[in-house]
């Protein structure tokens, strides 16, 4: 099924003219990414934005660390033409385990909380997070899902020794798909905030990845990639992209 989209067919941003895709990072105009943590090591006050070379997603279940990713997109360039998918595009900088691991995607829907800064984002204020019942700092979390919707989720790559990063991986239209696909077509305000979280720590699996943010010097930000339909394909020149770059660091 086709969802209406912004879309721009002669201006557009994108990291790289990707084939038959359109690529929105966030480094992109009022993009954004920070992660937040509720433990002893990232603190539930603490904040890691705009310092931040890197993204965590880690959760140790059983109360022992808990660090997520927020990621904000800008959509605010795009004119309403029709996409047939979309998926999340990561560079690993760390992977924990040697077999993929789940990361579940969030969505906020409640838009007037897409301001959010990254300066200024830690647990205690983060749109969606609630104080969970064991405290703060106690490196477990709690979701107001009167804020937050599921939209899926992505796997990580499994990793062997002497791995080389950055590892890119995305989602795919089967794990996150026709509810991500939605949600991005129902958005009014051009700015999409999602949520990435670590689904399978246990107490006795320590499950910690990390992602290159906007900040890194060489490795990719996050990014949002649409798949636009064939006939947008047809104007943008079978799949060449007019590049408006990325905003300056």
């Amino acid at each position: 099924m086709k969802r209406k989209l912004s879309c721009a067919v002669l201006l557009f941003f994108s990291l790289a003219a990707v084939s038959q895709a359109l690529v929105i990072p966030t480094d992109y105009g009022s993009g954004a990414d920070a992660y937040i943590g509720n433990d002893t090591q990232v603190r539930s006050t603490s904040t890691a934005g705009t310092a931040a070379a890197e993204l965590r997603s880690r959760y140790n279940g059983g109360g022992s660390r808990f660090q997520c990713t927020y990621l904000r997109f800008d959509l605010s360039g795009m004119t309403n033409e029709t996409f047939v998918g979309a998926t999340l595009q990561l560079e690993a900088t760390y992977i924990k385990s040697s077999t993929g691991r789940r990361l579940d995607v969030y969505g906020l829907i409640d838009e007037s909380l897409d301001s959010w800064t990254e300066s200024s984002l830690c647990y205690q204020n983060a749109p969606g997070m609630l104080q969970p019942s064991s405290g703060w700092d106690s490196g477990d979390y709690l979701l107001d899902n009167a804020k937050l919707v599921s939209l899926g989720f992505l796997t990580t790559p499994g990793t062997g020794g002497g791995t080389a990063y950055p590892i890119m991986f995305s989602s795919n239209t089967t794990d996150l798909g026709e509810a991500f696909s939605d949600f991005l077509a129902l958005d009014t305000n051009k700015l999409v905030t999602l949520v990435i979280i670590n689904a399978t720590g246990t107490s006795s699996i320590n499950c910690e990845d990390r992602f290159a943010s906007k900040e890194h010097a060489t490795f990719a930000a996050p990014a949002l990639v649409l798949i636009p339909e064939p006939a947008t394909l047809a104007l943008l020149g079978l799949g060449s992209l007019i590049v408006l770059g990325r905003k300056g660091r």
